[in-house]
């Protein structure tokens, strides 16, 4: 099982949670809203059992994450063109990302950002950022760049980590950081 694997896993079991946390909470407020109080509890227990346990996983996700992951060196400017036959870095894909999700009223459909994403940085890919990857045949490089991107944004707190899988969006503190660094 590779990385890619474990993270698909980790994010189907907590769409999954999320699933059952909002039924929970959608029980206990029809629950509450009949006068069956008793039953709106366990319903409330229940919902704050699940909101634990998503933390917790949500908690070894980024454990496994730190722990899979390269050691991350200082971010510094680079120039926004790569040298002839590399791929561009992520860091290059930040802040396109996080102006794609404003422009987009803070959440997206990967596609949707990707597209966007595209857009600004089309100029300065490089020959390789447009070379398929072995694993994934039919994926750019600069797209699986750009996901990247997204995991170092949410490691970073500037995008939200609780968002549905398949969906991006920007916490408030990425939107803050967009102000003051290039929105």
């Amino acid at each position: 099982m590779d990385s890619g694997d474990v993270s698909a896993a980790f994010e189907l079991l907590l769409t999954e949670l999320e699933k059952a946390l909002n039924v929970a909470r959608e029980n206990a407020a029809l629950a509450s809203r009949s006068g069956r109080y008793s039953e709106a509890n366990a319903h409330i227990a229940r919902a704050q059992h699940i909101e634990r346990l998503v933390g917790e996983i949500k908690a070894s996700y980024r454990q496994w994450q730190e722990s899979t992951s390269r050691p991350r060196l200082p971010r510094t400017r680079r120039p926004s063109r790569s040298p002839r036959g590399r791929r561009t870095p992520e860091d290059a894909f930040r802040l396109p990302i996080l102006r794609a999700l404003v422009a987009l009223g803070g959440s997206a459909p990967l596609h949707s950002v990707l597209a966007r994403v595209f857009k600004e940085v089309r100029g300065s890919l490089t020959e390789v950022d447009f070379e398929t990857l072995p694993s994934e045949p039919t994926t750019p490089r600069w797209q699986k760049t750009a996901q990247w991107a997204r995991m170092s944004l949410v490691t970073d707190g500037l995008m939200r980590d609780d968002s549905p899988r398949g969906i991006w969006a920007i916490s408030e503190r990425g939107v803050a950081y967009l102000a003051e660094h290039g929105g």
